[in-house]
């Protein structure tokens, strides 16, 4: 018996669609692109490849400086996870024509506790925002 259908299976981020790789976070931070919207900072790197279509590798982080409650810093992490899910299908729409890795990390540099409403607005504008800048 199968439980999940189609349309939930688009909404998945999976273990393939995180940025784990040591080297490539470092290849992020020294050669990426940085975008800054009201409270994150976004650092992206477009890898081109062979193949047709697009795959996106998301990292998502919260300083320790501000929030030095770990509960805190994984609230934040766990919201922008929810919200760039939702809005991945979106994006890969968007892209459609573009081929390669696109490398993705979004930071939180606010303050103050973000609510999710908030956070999945401002995640809305930053991939609007990166859709212009790659297309």
């Amino acid at each position: 018996m199968q439980y999940l259908c189609s349309v939930e299976k688009r909404f998945q981020l999976g273990k393939s669609a995180r940025l784990k790789s040591r080297k490539a976070i470092d290849r992020l931070f020294s050669e990426g692109k940085r975008l800054h919207v009201e409270g994150f900072r976004v650092l992206y790197l477009l890898d081109p490849a062979e193949e047709p279509g697009l795959s996106v590798k998301l990292g998502v982080g919260a300083p320790a400086r501000s929030f030095k409650r770990a509960v805190d810093r994984n609230r934040i992490k766990r919201l922008l996870r929810e919200a760039f899910r939702l809005q991945r299908p979106a994006l890969l729409d968007e892209l459609g024509a573009v081929s390669g890795t696109l490398h993705l990390f979004i930071l939180y540099s606010g303050k103050d506790l973000p609510e999710y409403p908030a956070v999945v607005e401002k995640t809305a504008v930053i991939l609007k925002k990166l859709v212009k800048l790659i297309v």
